[in-house]
């Protein structure tokens, strides 16, 4: 084992970070550190990555305020209540353990950012750290060690060339692979109630941008059938002018290619800027890549909102789904649609950077890993629950007369009420039941209408001839 792993191990038994301040103060150093050394880290962004300058200045702006919130989430004074939450006889419902060590192996893609955003998760649980960086002539992984091992405890930071075992760890560990992608496609529905000018600025940014390889770029478009044509002249337009502040990435150009030449339905629309647009005549799952492999936006077309259901529901389970309409359209749209998480009318370019958000947790817009994956809960009760004290005064119950009226005691308030809450606002069907009424009820009026004139018109002509 590695002496490095060693210390960090030693620390990770001695509870080194359970200090609040101390988790405070090592929050406050990193964050220092990346302020004075801002030229070089984006510099070796773009270094590496070949990102223009908007979106290293973007990836670094990312992982301060995640510093910023991570700083913030450590309330002291909330922290002490909790701590002595039993003392004062209350329940410690919120108490949390750290795990000990987080080993951390790195994605590719946004390194910077998903390194810097895990460890201060990590760190803000109450963790040490190991990071896995296989050797490499990289400018960032050199540079966020450099960064690192400045700014934090060394006996809490340590960095691995090779895979460390579980017996390197110890037993209280865990490890996130942060190039482990959640099952599923990303996918974008655009109604003809939407804003087309809006949504086509929305989807080129979160396709053309950091080379299309985030993990929330939209695999497919569902554009309804009416507003097609003018919404991929917007999309043409707007690639045009977002061509200078996007970086020039390399797709998959084989696939794109050998689906048109097999007649997969595939027709280029545009590969002016930064990108291609791409029309699919028919909803080909197998053109869809496993991962985002160069800035692309792939449009179908869908007939309704059940028809755009029914495709995105068929591209699998997905990790996000964007959508595009009127509020009453988009509450239907997402209430059907099989995604992990939903955004309707926009693409926070917040999620375009950095890994997969965990799927153990629920999707949190503020940072990309909540402390709670770095966690445990660890519960704490004083009190007992008024079921609990009933419970106990059944079994104690000393004869089968006292035992009934205990149960009789005990059973009286929790009847269920019978009353029912009266029928919501009008939906989607109810919306259109009420239009086919009105439909009818006006063909119907104007029928009998027409027959009134009829029978009056006739009544007058023969009352002159009488």
């Amino acid at each position: 084992m590695a002496a490095s792993l060693q210390a960090v191990r030693e620390a990770a038994l001695d509870g080194r970070m359970h200090n609040i301040i101390t988790r405070r103060a090592q929050l406050e150093a990193l964050q220092q550190t990346l302020l004075d050394k801002v030229d070089a880290i984006q510099d070796a962004i773009c270094t590496d990555t070949g990102y223009v300058a908007n979106e290293a200045a973007a990836e670094y702006l990312l992982t301060l305020n995640t510093l910023k919130e991570y700083h913030q989430s450590l309330d002291i004074d909330r922290a002490s209540l909790d701590e002595y939450a039993i003392t004062r006889g209350e329940d410690a419902v919120s108490r949390r353990d750290n795990l000990g060590i987080v080993y951390i192996v790195p994605t590719r893609y946004t390194v910077f950012y998903s390194v810097l955003v895990a460890v201060a998760g990590g760190l803000t649980a109450g963790n040490c750290i190991v990071i896995e960086f296989p050797n490499t002539l990289r400018a960032l992984p050199a540079l966020i060690k450099k960064l690192l091992e400045s700014s934090l405890d060394r006996s809490t930071i340590a960095f691995v060339s090779t895979p460390a075992t579980d017996e390197d760890l110890g037993t209280h560990h865990i490890r996130l692979h942060q190039e482990d992608r959640l099952p599923g496609k990303v996918v974008a529905v655009v109604d003809r109630t939407a804003n087309i000018n809006q949504v086509a600025e929305a989807l080129v940014t979160a396709c053309f941008s950091f080379g299309g390889r985030s993990p929330y770029t939209p695999d497919i478009v569902f554009v309804n059938e009416y507003i097609k044509e003018p919404f991929l002249m917007a999309l043409v337009q707007t690639s045009v002018s977002f061509a200078s502040n996007a970086s020039v990435m390399q797709g998959d150009e084989g696939m794109l290619e050998k689906k048109t030449q097999e007649g997969g339905g595939l027709r280029v629309v545009s590969s002016l800027g930064r990108g291609k647009i791409v029309e699919a005549g028919r909803l080909d799952l197998k053109a869809l890549p496993d991962n985002p492999t160069g800035a692309q936006l792939l449009v179908h077309t869908a007939r309704s909102l059940d028809h755009a259901i029914d495709m995105s529901n068929m591209v699998g389970n997905l990790r996000a789904a964007y959508v595009f309409a009127d509020n009453m359209s988009a509450k239907y749209l997402t209430q059907f649609i099989n995604a992990r998480v939903s955004f309707v009318n926009h693409i926070p370019a917040t999620i375009l950077v950095g890994p997969s958000a965990p799927e153990q947790v629920a999707f949190d817009r503020s940072v990309r890993y909540p402390t709670t994956v770095f966690s445990i809960p660890r519960p704490t009760y004083i009190s007992p629950t008024p079921l609990s004290q009933s419970v106990t005064d059944i079994l104690r119950a000393k004869s089968a007369a006292d035992l009934r009226s205990k149960l009789v005691l005990h059973t009286s308030e929790l009847g269920l009420s019978t009353q029912r809450p009266l029928g919501g606002g009008v939906g989607f069907f109810e919306q259109g039941i009420l239009t086919g009424l009105g439909l009818f009820s006006i063909s119907m009026l104007v029928g009998v209408s027409a027959l009134g004139y009829w029978a009056w018109s006739m009544v007058a002509k023969h009352g002159s001839r009488i």
